[in-house]
Protein backbone atom coordinates (compact mmCIF):
# COMPACT_ATOMS: atom_id res chain seq x y z
CA UNK A 1 0.00 0.00 0.00
CA UNK A 2 1.46 2.98 -0.53
CA UNK A 3 2.32 5.62 1.91
CA UNK A 4 0.25 8.63 1.35
CA UNK A 5 -3.39 8.69 -0.97
CA UNK A 6 -3.07 9.54 -4.55
CA UNK A 7 -5.82 10.27 -5.64
CA UNK A 8 -7.58 12.71 -2.97
CA UNK A 9 -11.43 13.79 -3.82
CA UNK A 10 -12.20 18.06 -1.90
CA UNK A 11 -15.40 18.97 -1.44
CA UNK A 12 -15.54 22.11 0.08
CA UNK A 13 -17.19 25.72 -1.34
CA UNK A 14 -14.28 28.05 -0.35
CA UNK A 15 -13.24 28.02 -3.51
CA UNK A 16 -10.24 30.10 -2.49
CA UNK A 17 -8.54 27.61 0.46
CA UNK A 18 -9.62 24.35 -1.81
CA UNK A 19 -7.72 25.65 -5.40
CA UNK A 20 -4.49 26.63 -2.44
CA UNK A 21 -4.99 23.18 -1.32
CA UNK A 22 -5.14 21.16 -4.21
CA UNK A 23 -2.12 23.24 -5.35
CA UNK A 24 -0.18 22.04 -2.46
CA UNK A 25 -0.96 18.33 -2.58
CA UNK A 26 -0.06 17.79 -6.04
CA UNK A 27 2.96 19.11 -5.12
CA UNK A 28 3.15 16.05 -2.97
CA UNK A 29 2.11 13.87 -5.96
CA UNK A 30 -1.54 13.17 -4.96
CA UNK A 31 -3.97 13.91 -7.92
CA UNK A 32 -6.94 15.73 -5.97
CA UNK A 33 -10.31 16.58 -7.76
CA UNK A 34 -12.32 19.23 -6.28
CA UNK A 35 -16.09 19.76 -5.91
CA UNK A 36 -17.78 22.63 -4.80
CA UNK A 37 -20.83 20.55 -3.13
CA UNK A 38 -21.95 17.50 -2.59
CA UNK A 39 -24.27 17.35 -4.93
CA UNK A 40 -21.85 18.08 -7.66
CA UNK A 41 -19.82 15.09 -6.55
CA UNK A 42 -22.80 12.45 -6.40
CA UNK A 43 -23.68 13.17 -9.96
CA UNK A 44 -20.35 12.31 -10.95
CA UNK A 45 -20.94 9.09 -10.10
CA UNK A 46 -17.00 8.60 -9.31
CA UNK A 47 -17.06 8.48 -5.37
CA UNK A 48 -15.70 4.64 -5.44
CA UNK A 49 -12.67 6.68 -7.40
CA UNK A 50 -10.93 8.11 -4.58
CA UNK A 51 -8.99 6.74 -1.80
CA UNK A 52 -9.30 9.67 0.18
CA UNK A 53 -11.85 12.39 0.99
CA UNK A 54 -11.39 16.10 2.66
CA UNK A 55 -14.68 17.30 3.63
CA UNK A 56 -16.26 20.55 4.40
CA UNK A 57 -19.63 20.70 6.96
CA UNK A 58 -21.44 24.08 6.08
CA UNK A 59 -21.86 22.70 2.01
CA UNK A 60 -25.05 24.08 0.55
CA UNK A 61 -27.33 21.53 0.39
CA UNK A 62 -26.26 18.51 1.75
CA UNK A 63 -24.19 18.74 4.31
CA UNK A 64 -20.73 17.71 5.09
CA UNK A 65 -22.53 15.27 7.86
CA UNK A 66 -24.63 14.21 5.81
CA UNK A 67 -22.27 13.75 2.99
CA UNK A 68 -19.97 11.22 4.91
CA UNK A 69 -22.70 9.05 5.93
CA UNK A 70 -23.10 8.80 2.26
CA UNK A 71 -19.44 8.10 1.02
CA UNK A 72 -19.26 5.80 4.28
CA UNK A 73 -21.84 3.80 3.11
CA UNK A 74 -20.29 3.05 -0.60
CA UNK A 75 -16.28 3.18 0.29
CA UNK A 76 -13.81 2.02 3.22
CA UNK A 77 -12.26 5.58 2.11
CA UNK A 78 -10.21 7.62 4.38
CA UNK A 79 -12.65 11.02 5.61
CA UNK A 80 -11.09 13.74 7.23
CA UNK A 81 -13.11 16.96 7.86
CA UNK A 82 -11.97 20.69 7.76
CA UNK A 83 -14.41 22.83 8.99
CA UNK A 84 -14.70 26.07 10.58
CA UNK A 85 -17.92 24.88 12.30
CA UNK A 86 -17.24 24.40 15.72
CA UNK A 87 -18.77 22.62 19.02
CA UNK A 88 -19.13 18.61 20.28
CA UNK A 89 -22.10 18.72 17.81
CA UNK A 90 -19.94 19.44 15.02
CA UNK A 91 -17.42 16.97 15.64
CA UNK A 92 -19.54 14.16 17.26
CA UNK A 93 -21.90 14.06 14.63
CA UNK A 94 -18.83 13.91 12.22
CA UNK A 95 -17.67 11.16 13.60
CA UNK A 96 -21.13 9.26 14.04
CA UNK A 97 -21.60 9.39 10.61
CA UNK A 98 -17.97 7.77 10.05
CA UNK A 99 -15.35 10.59 9.41
CA UNK A 100 -11.88 9.30 10.27
CA UNK A 101 -10.38 13.16 12.07
CA UNK A 102 -11.97 16.25 12.12
CA UNK A 103 -9.65 19.37 12.03
CA UNK A 104 -10.69 22.91 12.43
CA UNK A 105 -10.46 26.12 10.15
CA UNK A 106 -8.57 27.93 10.00
CA UNK A 107 -5.25 25.44 9.69
CA UNK A 108 -2.12 25.36 7.56
CA UNK A 109 -1.91 22.99 4.89
CA UNK A 110 0.89 21.20 6.56
CA UNK A 111 -1.35 20.00 9.29
CA UNK A 112 -4.11 18.77 6.72
CA UNK A 113 -1.22 17.26 5.48
CA UNK A 114 -0.39 15.36 8.43
CA UNK A 115 -3.68 14.98 9.59
CA UNK A 116 -3.97 12.55 6.06
CA UNK A 117 -0.64 10.82 6.85
CA UNK A 118 -2.63 10.04 10.26
CA UNK A 119 -5.16 8.74 8.85
CA UNK A 120 -3.74 7.06 6.41
CA UNK A 121 -1.32 4.87 8.28
CA UNK A 122 -4.44 3.36 9.80
CA UNK A 123 -5.04 1.62 6.04
CA UNK A 124 -1.77 0.34 5.72
CA UNK A 125 -1.44 -3.15 5.43
CA UNK A 126 0.00 -5.36 8.42
CA UNK A 127 3.44 -5.31 8.91
CA UNK A 128 5.11 -8.51 9.61
CA UNK A 129 6.06 -9.11 12.97
CA UNK A 130 6.62 -11.66 15.72
CA UNK A 131 4.00 -10.34 18.47
CA UNK A 132 0.20 -9.40 18.42
CA UNK A 133 -1.01 -6.38 20.53
CA UNK A 134 -1.14 -7.22 24.01
CA UNK A 135 -2.81 -6.00 27.34
CA UNK A 136 -1.72 -6.44 31.01
CA UNK A 137 -3.76 -8.57 33.39
CA UNK A 138 -4.95 -5.57 35.27
CA UNK A 139 -5.77 -3.62 31.66
CA UNK A 140 -3.89 -0.70 32.73
CA UNK A 141 -1.51 -1.23 29.76
CA UNK A 142 -2.19 -1.52 26.32
CA UNK A 143 1.42 -2.69 24.48
CA UNK A 144 2.36 -2.53 20.66
CA UNK A 145 3.25 -4.92 18.31
CA UNK A 146 6.15 -3.17 18.69
CA UNK A 147 6.46 -3.13 22.27
CA UNK A 148 5.40 0.29 23.52
CA UNK A 149 3.28 0.82 26.17
CA UNK A 150 -0.04 2.66 26.49
CA UNK A 151 -1.50 3.80 30.39
CA UNK A 152 -4.66 3.13 30.29
CA UNK A 153 -7.72 4.57 32.19
CA UNK A 154 -9.57 2.31 33.91
CA UNK A 155 -12.22 2.91 31.51
CA UNK A 156 -10.37 2.67 28.79
CA UNK A 157 -9.75 -0.29 29.80
CA UNK A 158 -13.36 -1.32 30.43
CA UNK A 159 -14.01 -0.06 27.11
CA UNK A 160 -10.96 -2.52 25.17
CA UNK A 161 -12.05 -5.12 27.91
CA UNK A 162 -15.91 -4.98 25.44
CA UNK A 163 -14.45 -5.22 22.54
CA UNK A 164 -12.06 -8.02 22.97
CA UNK A 165 -15.28 -10.33 24.35
CA UNK A 166 -16.88 -9.84 21.09
CA UNK A 167 -14.01 -11.19 19.35
CA UNK A 168 -13.99 -9.27 16.56
CA UNK A 169 -17.54 -8.73 15.92
CA UNK A 170 -19.08 -5.20 16.18
CA UNK A 171 -20.27 -3.45 19.22
CA UNK A 172 -22.95 -1.41 19.81
CA UNK A 173 -22.32 2.11 21.60
CA UNK A 174 -24.84 1.24 23.71
CA UNK A 175 -22.91 -1.69 24.69
CA UNK A 176 -19.79 -0.02 24.84
CA UNK A 177 -21.24 2.85 26.66
CA UNK A 178 -22.66 0.70 29.09
CA UNK A 179 -19.44 -1.36 29.72
CA UNK A 180 -17.45 1.49 30.22
CA UNK A 181 -19.08 3.07 32.91
CA UNK A 182 -19.98 6.10 29.85
CA UNK A 183 -22.86 8.46 30.68
CA UNK A 184 -25.45 7.57 28.35
CA UNK A 185 -26.64 9.69 25.75
CA UNK A 186 -29.06 9.79 22.90
CA UNK A 187 -26.64 10.17 20.40
CA UNK A 188 -23.25 8.37 22.37
CA UNK A 189 -21.29 11.96 22.09
CA UNK A 190 -19.62 10.98 24.93
CA UNK A 191 -18.48 7.55 23.74
CA UNK A 192 -17.50 8.42 20.55
CA UNK A 193 -15.41 11.35 22.23
CA UNK A 194 -13.47 8.55 24.42
CA UNK A 195 -12.99 6.94 21.30
CA UNK A 196 -11.30 9.69 19.90
CA UNK A 197 -8.97 10.33 22.45
CA UNK A 198 -8.18 6.82 22.88
CA UNK A 199 -7.27 6.45 19.36
CA UNK A 200 -5.26 10.08 19.27
CA UNK A 201 -3.38 8.71 22.60
CA UNK A 202 -2.47 5.19 21.04
CA UNK A 203 -1.17 6.39 18.31
CA UNK A 204 1.20 8.63 19.45
CA UNK A 205 2.26 6.91 22.65
CA UNK A 206 2.24 3.06 20.68
CA UNK A 207 3.39 4.96 17.16
CA UNK A 208 1.12 2.50 15.07
CA UNK A 209 -2.20 2.88 14.18
CA UNK A 210 -5.17 1.60 16.76
CA UNK A 211 -6.42 -1.63 16.82
CA UNK A 212 -9.61 -0.73 16.30
CA UNK A 213 -12.18 0.40 14.20
CA UNK A 214 -15.50 2.52 13.82
CA UNK A 215 -18.01 0.51 12.10
CA UNK A 216 -20.94 3.18 10.47
CA UNK A 217 -24.55 3.06 12.09
CA UNK A 218 -23.19 0.02 14.88
CA UNK A 219 -20.50 1.32 17.13
CA UNK A 220 -16.98 -0.08 17.08
CA UNK A 221 -14.80 -3.13 16.71
CA UNK A 222 -11.58 -4.79 17.11
CA UNK A 223 -9.21 -4.59 13.74
CA UNK A 224 -6.36 -6.64 15.49
CA UNK A 225 -6.29 -9.23 17.73
CA UNK A 226 -5.39 -8.28 21.48
CA UNK A 227 -4.03 -10.77 24.12
CA UNK A 228 -3.04 -11.13 27.31
CA UNK A 229 -5.46 -9.32 30.05
CA UNK A 230 -7.89 -10.89 32.86
CA UNK A 231 -10.67 -12.65 31.22
CA UNK A 232 -13.32 -11.10 33.47
CA UNK A 233 -13.74 -7.49 34.30
CA UNK A 234 -11.49 -4.49 33.59
CA UNK A 235 -10.04 -3.31 36.94
CA UNK A 236 -11.63 0.02 38.39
Amino acid sequence: MAEFPTNICIVDDDQDFVGFLADYLKLRDCKCSIYGSAESLLQSGGVDQYDFFILDLGLPGIDGVDLTTLIRARSTAGILIVSGRLGPDAFNSALAAGADMFVNKPVRFDQVYHAIQSIWRRFAEPRARASNWMISFDHSKLISPLGNQVSLTPMEGRLIQCLRKAAGNPVSRAELADAAGIAASQDHRNLDAAVFRLRRKIERDARCPSPFRTVHGIGYQLSEEIEGGNAGSAAG
